[in-house]
């Protein structure tokens, strides 16, 4: 089976939204109808015309509408009826009132501005609406065929042919007699059928001018629509065809939606489509028994999503003077071609890439509110527009005034020095400068006015100070100089270190000491011990003491630091010192019993003997039985005579030592157990 061949024609206006701007169905039945669409996946115009919303002959016309909106360039070929005024045709569309029609004359009047420029300044036309309705305006009395005009409309309803359109106009020529009055003299409509096509008229105009104006505006609020159409299958066994489609792929088969079944019809309209997305489309026919052909030709359809710009700066409402960076944020699901800035609905500059900003020298303008607005592109050809905001400009001629307060004329100054200015300003003073021989230090925007300088950073002399401040508007206002004296101490201290000195040996606590001098005075002495600090004295006698036992026995480095008022430092010769202190023993000693032996039987006097030992000495040895000391002894050997008669017969005793040496440690023995037996006398 033979695939039909497919094209297309793109509209940015959805079937049911020229519906809606030509008041043809109201926004609930259009709602209605969108909802039933989804379940049935008809038609649009089918399921409006099965509502009984309308008749079949009201949706020929703004099909034919919505086929001709391609661009604005197609809207305006679609011109009907008398020419109207520019103001005329704002209302009509709904686009400003009445009254905001005379608001706008009466700017005109007092500006001598074209009233479309009035519009646009005021925010209410773009340029590209404003040229759109120009064109229109333009069309409206140019005698083309097109489906706006009445004759075509009264075709395109099935109310007469062509033909005898043809003869009603032959017969109008230059009588001045109106078309519809003819065809009803000849009898091809009634009366009626002549109004309601003038009323048809009427609508299908307000859909035109109002898709004119949103094609013209900076945002796709609205889903997109693609009108297709295709040849019909040669194929005599085709009876229908099948419509499918999918999101940002040409690949096949689709996965997008279901397919549409349009039965023989070879056209079709799909509706609130994305604009942020690209579409493909491809059709199949299909016979009576279901067999479907290949894909046609794949139709693809680009991005219709317009960029999206902002002015972020300066703000709407605020007062501006000198060059003021107009800067502009700009976004595109794709991405922004360039961004355009307009002052009064001039274009003053296009900005390629981010960031957008445009420096507008306002010195040279009158003072009075300006009107501000970009336009960003994507490469698409999709135009996006910011919002208008007005701002005043108001240029400030007038410098600020500015003194040094601090410090005095003719003084000498060392160390920090704190350089203070008070100033002023008609508007506000933006910032203030502090300078040393014409040299900057320091600026600051905040009040009040100063900075802290360290005057040892340069070399002692006379200098001169001075201070500048500035408004926004770039005017400068200079101080009274002072004259300073800078003196700074630039003689370091003396120091050395007296004691411990170098080479000797120490232990415990020891007093280390320095001797410090200045030509103007020692502010304080550092102590280092390795090169860490180990103690700051403020004042004479400069000393601290060392417990070197804290630290573990070797040598080790001292030095001292002196420092003065003005920050200059000296170090002192260092001394090396060895410590040695006693180290503590730590070490218990060894004892054992080594008689009597364990588990033995004893009776009358029997010898405890214990063996004890340590690395330094052992001082003592005590010696028990049963837990009870039976004695201390000071010096070996250890013995001690026990006199069994005096325990428990048949009884088991544990015998033990604890020594103990000089540093107090002490081990006890393991325990030796005997059992007493001694003979009843």
């Amino acid at each position: 089976m033979q695939s039909p061949n497919l094209f297309q024609r793109i509209s940015r206006r959805a079937l049911g939204q020229i519906l809606l701007d030509g008041k043809f169905v109201s926004k609930r039945d259009l709602n209605r109808a969108l909802r039933e669409q989804k379940t049935t996946h008809e038609l649009l115009g089918g399921v409006l015309v099965r509502m009984g919303v309308l008749r079949p002959e009201d949706v020929a016309a703004p099909l034919s509408i919505q086929q001709h909106l391609n661009q604005i360039e197609d809207a305006v070929k679609l011109a009907a009826g008398d020419r109207q005024l520019l103001g005329a045709l704002l209302v009509q569309s709904g686009r400003i009132t009445a009254q905001q029609l005379d608001e706008a004359i009466a700017e005109q009047k007092r500006s001598g501005e074209r009233l479309g420029a009035v519009f646009m300044r005021l925010g209410m036309l773009t340029e590209l609406q404003l040229k759109g309705l120009l064109d229109w305006q333009q069309n409206q009395q140019t005698p083309t065929e097109t489906p706006l005009r009445l004759g075509e409309l009264l075709v395109a309803t099935g109310h007469i042919t062509r033909e005898q359109l043809g003869r009603a106009l032959a017969k109008q020529g230059d009588s001045g007699r109106k078309l519809g009055d003819i065809l009803v003299a000849e009898g091809y409509v009634r009366r009626s059928e002549v109004n309601r096509a003038v009323r048809l008229q009427k609508m299908c105009v307000n859909a035109v001018v109002a898709a004119i104006m949103a094609m013209g505006m900076s945002s796709a609020a609205s889903a997109s629509s693609v009108s297709l159409q295709w040849d019909p299958s040669p194929d005599t066994t085709v009876v229908g065809y099948k419509l499918y489609y999918q999101a940002d792929s040409a690949t096949q088969p689709f996965q997008g939606p279901a397919p549409i079944d349009v039965q023989s019809l070879t056209n079709a309209t799909v509706s609130n489509l994305d604009p942020s997305h690209s579409y493909s489309f491809a059709v199949t026919a299909y016979d009576s028994a279901g067999d479907e052909s290949a894909y046609s030709n794949v139709v693809t359809v680009a991005e219709m999503q317009p960029p999206t710009t902002t002015i972020t700066y300066p703000s709407a409402s605020t007062t501006v003077a000198g060059t003021v960076s107009v800067t502009a944020s700009a976004t595109d699901n794709v991405g922004v071609t360039k961004v355009e800035f307009y002052v009064n609905g001039v274009l003053k500059a296009s900005i390629p890439s981010s960031p957008y900003v445009y420096s507008w020298d306002t010195s040279g303008l009158t003072a009075g509110s300006y009107t501000l607005m970009t336009k960003a592109y994507d490469a698409a050809g999709n135009i996006g527009q910011s919002q208008n905001i007005t701002v005043n400009v108001a240029n400030d001629l007038t410098a600020p005034t500015v003194s040094l307060t601090s410090p005095g004329n003719n003084v000498t100054v060392s160390g920090p020095v704190n350089i203070a200015a008070s100033a002023s300003d008609n508007v506000g003073v933006s910032r203030v400068e502090f300078y040393l021989n014409n040299v900057l230090l320091s600026a600051t925007n905040m009040s009040p006015y100063s900075y802290a300088w360290n005057s040892a950073s340069v070399a002692n002399g006379v200098y001169t100070l001075t201070a500048k401040a500035y408004d926004a508007a770039g005017n400068l206002g200079l101080s009274q100089a002072l004259t300073i004296n800078v003196s700074n101490d630039l003689i370091a201290p003396s120091v050395s270190l007296a004691s411990p000195l170098s080479g000797s040996t120490v232990s415990g606590t020891v007093a280390v000491t320095a001797n410090a001098s200045d030509n103007v005075g020692v502010s304080k002495v550092e102590f280092y011990r390795n090169n860490v600090l180990q103690a700051t004295v403020a004042t004479a006698p400069y000393s601290y003491n060392w417990d070197t036992k804290t630290v573990t026995n070797g040598s080790y480095t001292l030095t001292a630091k002196a420092y003065d008022a003005a920050g200059n430092v000296s170090v002192s010769q260092s001394s090396s010192v060895n410590v040695s202190n006693a180290v503590p023993d730590t070490i218990a000693p060894t004892v054992s019993i080594t008689s009597p032996s364990n588990n033995s039987t004893v009776s009358g006097t029997v010898t405890i003997s214990a063996s004890a030992s340590d690395n330094v000495g052992v001082t003592k040895v005590n010696i028990y039985v049963g837990g009870q000391l039976m004695t201390s002894l000071t010096t070996a050997p250890y013995n001690y005579a026990w006199d069994t008669t005096k325990m428990t017969n048949n009884s088991v005793y544990a015998v033990t030592a604890i020594a103990y040496d000089a540093a107090g440690n002490q081990k006890q023995a393991s325990n030796v157990y005997v059992t007493v037996k001694n003979r009843k006398k």
